[in-house]
């Protein structure tokens, strides 16, 4: 159920958050100074906001999405900017509970029914763009956001040069939870040891490898298989080179046949699906659900990069995809708008917000000096996504079909599979790829 938050521009603000034990996340509401920890300051300049091009000040009505997970948070930093800035502005924000999963599909369906300010998937950028309903971020406000972020979370938010998204997040990918009185630590870099340890067990493991192509797909790009899409300026995929019908997506084949012959993995990658002691050896995920991971295993919880598979003698890295979370402003025909959205949009993206998403929901930081602070480097799922990043590849623009494409091919791949059979499965998932174009 989606939950509607109005802030107007006096909100009393209480409590103080404390650190989180175990990195284990509370849903607490903390409300911090706009320039707490040294994030910000008392000056607009800190953050950028003298670039604005526009005398801004004024009565405005913002709609907002983001993940229902932070939106309490989210409502307390609107709280604490409209604190700042309540000589300036009086503001009606309401915050609609949109995940970053789904905000792209929706902004694209209708732009002028979407959110002003919105998170969403870096692989989204270019369709976002391209639908007009990103506003480029320019001036101080730029240089302020480059100065402050890591240079891939730059890069993951810029087109042709120009910046289109403020970096919300650096934690879009996968790794490997596991419970350590099931698969010690010496075996966590072997998925047939990390099996064999679940199987005497009696554990299950969670990895969607059979039912998503965004986990399918990690088995391909281990072995050096890579699909990429281009867009037509009408928004639509128009051509694309892949090689997973190679040699080395046999490879990768021959590796998901072992999968196949030891059937143990759930379809699921919450870890909450089976519980404390209840089944659960290992889950494939990502940060999001570190909290899920937490209450699954408890205390024996362990955090590791992705395993290796092992085919003929030769060891791959098993692969994942990487990214960002990004937050964009959408363009309006009164700037004067535009330009306070893109003031909130610069706070909510900052050290301190940043700091505060990491605190309450373990999200991982794309600002340079949160990623620099003991905690977050500490933090056993960001630690492991940090050793996992070598082995991952970045998330880029693709069909929406083409991830159910990959998971039918893992799928379609049996214990006894021959390698002729392997070969036809490949090339029939190649046929299949002209279809995607023009979606």
């Amino acid at each position: 159920m989606k939950r509607k938050f109005f802030l107007s521009s006096l909100i009393l603000l209480t409590g103080l958050m404390l650190g989180s034990c175990n990195y284990v996340f509370s849903y607490k509401v903390p409300a911090y100074p706009l320039n707490s920890g040294g994030g910000g300051g008392e000056e607009d300049g800190e953050y950028g906001f003298e670039d604005t091009g526009v005398e801004d000040a004024g009565s405005y009505d913002i709609k907002i999405w983001c993940d229902e997970r932070i939106s309490d948070l989210m409502q307390t930093q609107i709280g604490n900017f409209q604190t700042h800035f309540g000589d300036k502005y009086n503001l009606n924000i309401k915050i609609d509970e949109v995940s970053e999963g789904s905000a792209a599909s929706s902004m694209l369906e209708d732009v002028d029914s979407g959110a002003d300010i919105y998170v969403f998937a870096q692989d989204q950028l270019s369709r976002l763009k391209t639908a007009g309903s990103l506003a480029a971020i320019t001036g101080n406000i730029h240089d302020a956001v480059v100065k402050d972020t890591e240079e891939d979370g730059i890069k993951a938010a810029t087109l042709n040069n120009k910046l289109y998204a403020y970096p919300f997040t650096s934690d879009n990918g996968y790794f490997m939870y596991y419970d350590k009185r099931v698969v010690p630590e010496s075996d966590v870099g072997d998925i047939e040891k990390i099996v064999a340890d679940c199987k005497a067990n009696n554990k299950t493991i969670n990895y969607k490898i059979f039912s998503d192509g965004f986990y399918a797909a990690s088995y391909f790009m281990a072995t050096g298989c890579t699909s990429t899409w281009e867009m037509n300026g009408a928004n639509k995929f128009s051509s694309y080179n892949d090689t997973y019908n190679s040699e080395n997506g046999v490879i990768a084949c021959e590796a998901i046949k072992f999968l196949k012959a030891n059937n143990i993995f759930g379809s699921s990658d919450d870890p909450s699906k089976l519980g404390r002691d209840k089944g659960l050896g290992a889950c494939v995920s990502g940060i999001w659900n570190y909290q899920y991971a937490y209450d699954a295993i408890g205390e024996n919880l362990g955090c590791a990069p992705m395993p290796s598979y092992t085919v003929n003698g030769t060891k791959y890295h098993i692969s994942s995809f990487a990214g960002y979370k990004l937050m964009g402003v959408k363009p309006q025909t009164d700037s004067k708008k535009v330009s306070v959205c893109k003031r909130i949009a610069r706070y909510l993206s900052c050290y301190t917000c940043q700091l505060e998403r990491f605190n309450v929901a373990n999200w991982g930081p794309a600002n340079k000096k949160a990623l620099s602070e003991p905690a977050v480097l500490n933090q056993p799922g960001l630690k492991a996504l940090r050793e996992q990043k070598p082995y991952s590849k970045p998330q880029v623009q693709c069909p929406s079909s083409w991830f159910g494409s990959v998971s039918t091919l893992a799928n379609a791949v049996q214990k006894d599979s021959s390698t002729e059979q392997i070969k036809a499965m490949l090339q029939s998932y190649e046929d299949n790829l002209e279809s995607f174009l023009l979606e």
